[in-house]
């Protein structure tokens, strides 16, 4: 396998980890168990290697309990979807089973709940989540969510036909293949604001968002790419850089790195301008300070995301013929 260093990352605060994690660690646990998403032995200790718990913990330092345990729920349950298809060498490759597989997971929403392990503990976190959120929350929630569900699709048909987007292209689909769109919306559940449709429609605040979330994308891209390596994934920015660009690994990875300074950078530049853009705008005194309190969250999860990315196995223990894998979609 190709040798490579991934260089400092760009994270202007400190990371911290939410005090509470021992809490929603047991409640994930739990929960996992009660609706069948660890099966087998190897099922649960590849969860356990990968820890999401810590990286709800670290993305979330300041949630109170419930809404780190509701968080940790949602993360643990994208990151068992993800495996379903990312870690599958047949799943993952076949664009016709993609509407068998999701078909039930859409039909959550309008209030159909089917069999299978995947699609009724979506339904529990639906139910839990409506109860606490206001229903602008869960209009713009829910697109989101759809958005990484049908990534698959496409990047199922970029897999069947072997072909590898160029940088821009790929971007574009990273944004809704990496799901962050919708872990942020979770996260202001743990920062405990319900923003209006009018910020997040601010194109100051929507340009920070943007960045946070390319930002956290090449960090991911970075340190999960020697299992994709491992896997022979191709969509990752450093192997669509390299691939494009004809530079070496090692090349390629600093240029994501760059890449990753730049958005940080992007927050920075935006951070000092945004309470008189936002107040420019017409929103009002409290609005403006429910986005300077999520400013502050997307500097920390920044910084807990990279903390996590160096701790967890789930990129450091590689399996090419995974063994943890049992199907989450049928009963």
């Amino acid at each position: 396998m190709d040798n490579f260093r991934i260089p400092d990352l760009c994270t202007p605060v400190p990371a911290a980890l939410n005090p509470e994690l021992a809490t929603a660690t047991a409640a994930t646990d739990a929960w996992l168990d009660e609706f069948g998403l660890v099966p087998t032995e190897e099922a649960s200790r590849h969860v356990q290697r990968t820890r999401v718990d810590r990286l709800t913990a670290w993305l979330c330092p300041t949630a109170a309990p419930e809404a780190l345990t509701l968080i940790t729920q949602w993360n643990a349950w994208l990151f068992q979807l993800d495996d379903q298809f990312d870690d599958d060498p047949v799943r993952g490759y076949q664009p016709e089973r993609w509407r068998e597989a999701f078909g039930p997971l859409f039909a959550v929403f309008d209030g159909t709940v089917a069999a299978g392990p995947l699609t009724r503990s979506l339904a529990d976190l639906w139910r839990r989540t409506t109860a606490v959120r206001s229903a602008t929350w869960q209009r713009r929630f829910v697109p989101h969510l759809l958005w990484y569900f049908d990534s698959y699709r496409a990047d199922m048909i970029h897999r069947e036909e072997g072909r590898i987007p160029g940088l821009q292209q790929y971007l574009a689909h990273r944004r809704a293949s990496f799901a962050f769109d919708a872990v942020l919306d979770l996260i202001e559940i743990g920062t405990g604001v319900d923003l209006p449709d009018r910020l997040h429609a601010n194109p100051a605040f929507a340009d920070m968002r943007e960045a946070v979330i390319y930002a956290n994308a090449c960090i991911n891209d970075l340190y999960s790419l020697r299992k994709e390596l491992a896997h022979d994934y191709a969509f990752n920015a450093v192997t669509v850089i390299r691939h494009h660009h004809g530079c070496s690994l090692q090349e390629a990875v600093d240029r994501v790195a760059v890449m990753q300074a730049g958005y940080v950078q992007r927050i920075l530049d935006l951070e000092p301008v945004l309470p008189e853009r936002l107040t420019q705008a017409g929103l009002a005194d409290d609005v403006v300070d429910d986005a300077l309190r999520c400013v502050r969250d997307f500097h920390a999860l920044t910084a807990g995301n990279v903390a996590w990315s160096k701790e967890t196995g789930r990129y450091a223990e590689i399996e090419t013929e995974p063994t943890y894998l049992a199907d989450l979609f049928t009963p």
